[in-house]
């Protein structure tokens, strides 16, 4: 999960820079590699839905293979099915950290941190609170591995 996200996150910021979302980096690619957006989605997800081991990962990573499959959000009606698996990923995310892994605390670093990115970079703050919440999952989960 960790080497996928990291590996598509500075690749894309190294190649296109900070987008609006991370969903936005599905345009800025060229179009025979749009794929590269779906198998990121997908290939953050499924070992999240395993390594979850509980409903809440399983809807909440389920929520972002919905974001690969539905991966052209600009067009109707991808755009809601692309919407509701990025916004309930990133919130059922939160709440198992809250309920599952029994780490509250990180929920308001996570609402600090992204408050800090929307006060600092508005325009890209969508693509800070995504990297937030994609990294304190993907550390909760880690965490509660060993």
């Amino acid at each position: 999960m960790v080497t996928v996200f990291l590996a598509y996150v500075i690749f894309i910021w190294s190649k296109f820079g900070v987008q609006k979302s991370v969903s936005e980096s599905y345009y800025v690619l060229p179009k025979k590699w749009n794929w590269l957006f779906v198998m990121f989605c997908w290939l953050f997800a499924f070992p999240g839905m395993i390594l979850g081991s509980s409903y809440w990962m399983l809807f909440a990573a389920g929520g972002i293979v919905f974001v690969g499959a539905a991966a052209a959000m600009h067009t109707f009606p991808t755009r809601a099915v692309h919407l509701a698996g990025a916004i309930g990923g990133m919130i059922l995310g939160c709440l198992a950290i809250i309920f599952q892994y029994h780490m509250w605390y990180v929920v308001p670093i996570i609402l600090a941190l992204a408050l800090f990115a929307l006060l600092l970079d508005k325009k890209h703050a969508m693509w800070w609170t995504e990297i937030i919440i994609f990294a304190a999952i993907s550390t909760v989960i880690g965490i509660s591995l060993f």
